[in-house]
């Protein structure tokens, strides 16, 4: 029943968006925010299902905290900056 509500929940966000609700979006931008950053605990607390994304978390462990267990090494927000840094090195 747990998931049916969540899938319910993310559901009407969708439906928000689509609706133009005021704040729908922001919610959306400050996660991609908390995403860039690497914000663990900031994407832990706002997510729909806060129990489930720490069990995940915590099964799916990456090797570095800086990137998600999801995309590990491939994470976009890591390789972006990794190449900024790279940038920024003279020679």
């Amino acid at each position: 029943m747990r998931e049916g509500v969540i899938a319910a929940r993310i559901a009407a966000h969708a439906g928000d968006l689509a609706k133009g609700v005021p704040g729908a979006a922001e919610w959306d931008l400050e996660f991609s925010r908390l995403r860039q950053a690497r914000d663990w605990e900031g994407q832990l607390r706002r997510c729909m299902d806060p129990r489930r994304a720490r069990a995940l978390r915590h099964e799916r462990r990456a090797a570095h905290q800086e990137v998600c267990s999801m995309c590990g090494d491939l994470c976009v927000f890591k390789i972006s900056d990794d190449v900024k840094a790279r940038a920024r090195k003279p020679g």
